[in-house]
C-alpha cells in the first residue's frame, strides 16, 4: 500500500536484497518491496528465519542493504550520521541486554539524549517521564542487570522512545512479558502512535496482539514479503498462512470453521457475530 505522496512514508523499500557475508553466507532478503505509511502501526509476522529481523534491521540502518533501495523519511537511512539517524529511526533489540551497558537504569535512558547534546535540565525532565511510563521509576538507581527480563525490555525501549523518533522498531517487545505486561506494552506504542504520531513498526509471534492492535500486517515468508493488508484480510488467508507456520487467533479460526460473514479477529467481535447468526 503506498500512499500517493512519497512524502506521507515513513519507509520505502524497493527490491531490497541482504546477504550475510561468509564464512556463512545467509541470503536473508530476497528483493523485498514495501511502504509503511507515516503514522501507521505495523506488525511485521513469520516464522523463525523468514527475514524479519534481517529487515527491520535494514530499516533501522543497522545494516546495509546488500542491494536494492531502502528510505526511510525520504533518505537513505544507512548514510546518516547516528545522532540524524537518532532522530528519525529508534531500533529496540528482541534481546535487551544487547542495548543495556551503563552502571544505573537512569544512565542507561539518559545515554542517548547526552550523546544528541540535550540541555541537562530536558535530560531529567525526559528520563523522569520515560522511566515512569515503563513503570521502572522506583529502580532508576539499579544497575539493569538487576532487573528483571521483563523489566530490562522494557528499561530497553524506555532508553529509546525518551529520544522521540518519528519511527519506531520494537523487536519482539513482548518478550519475557505475561500477557497483561505485553497489553501495557501495546498500551504505550499505542499511545505513542495516537497522541505523538510515532509510526510503529513491531515484531511478534503474538497473533492475538497483532489482531487487536496492528492497523497493518506484513508476512514475511523465506526472505520475501508473502502477504500485507490489514489483520482481517491477512488472517483470512489462513491456507496461504500454513506455510509460515503462522495461526490465525483461536476467535478468527472459530470464524472460518464457522462461516461467519465477517470474520471475527477479537473475542467481542467473535461475540457478537455468533449472536447475529443465533438471531437469524
Amino acid at each position: 500500500m503506498i500512499p500517493s505522496s512519497p512524502a506521507d512514508l515513513a519507509v520505502l523499500a524497493e527490491g531490497v536484497e541482504f546477504e550475510y557475508p561468509p564464512p556463512r553466507p545467509i541470503s536473508a532478503l530476497k528483493g523485498v518491496t514495501l511502504s509503511v505509511p507515516a503514522g501507521q502501526f505495523t506488525a511485521i509476522v513469520g516464522q523463525n528465519g523468514s527475514g524479519k529481523t534481517s529487515l527491520a534491521r535494514c530499516i533501522s540502518g543497522y545494516l546495509r542493504p546488500t542491494r536494492g533501495s531502502l528510505r526511510v523519511a525520504g533518505k537513505e537511512v544507512w548514510r546518516l550520521r547516528p545522532t540524524q539517524r537518532a532522530t528519525h529511526v529508534g531500533y529496540v533489540f528482541q534481546n535487551p541486554d544487547h542495548q543495556l551497558f551503563r552502571e544505573r537504569v537512569w544512565d542507561d535512558v539518559a545515554f542517548g539524549l547526552q550523546n544528541l547534546g540535550t540541555a541537562s535540565d530536558e535530560i531529567q525532565e525526559a528520563v523522569e517521564q520515560a522511566l515512569r511510563r515503563l513503570e521502572l521509576w522506583d529502580k532508576r538507581e539499579l544497575h539493569p542487570f538487576q532487573l528483571s527480563r521483563g523489566d530490562r525490555q522494557r528499561l530497553a525501549i524506555a532508553a529509546i522512545i525518551v529520544m522521540r523518533p518519528r519511527l519506531l522498531i520494537v523487536d519482539e517487545p513482548t518478550t519475557g512479558q505475561d500477557m497483561a505486561r505485553s497489553r501495557e506494552i501495546m498500551d504505550l506504542l499505542t499511545r505513542l502512535n495516537r497522541d505523538e504520531g510515532t509510526t510503529i513498526l513491531t515484531i511478534t509471534h503474538v497473533m492475538e496482539l497483532v489482531a487487536e492492535y496492528a492497523r497493518w500486517v506484513i508476512v514475511m515468508h523465506d526472505g520475501r514479503v508473502l502477504l500485507e493488508g490489514p489483520p482481517r484480510q491477512v488472517f483470512a488467508r489462513a491456507e496461504e498462512l500454513r506455510i509460515t507456520a503462522i495461526s490465525p487467533p483461536p476467535v478468527a479460526r472459530l470464524g472460518l470453521t464457522l462461516g461467519l460473514d465477517s470474520l471475527p479477529i477479537t473475542v467481542p467481535e467473535a461475540r457478537d457475530a455468533i449472536l447475529r447468526r443465533l438471531s437469524r
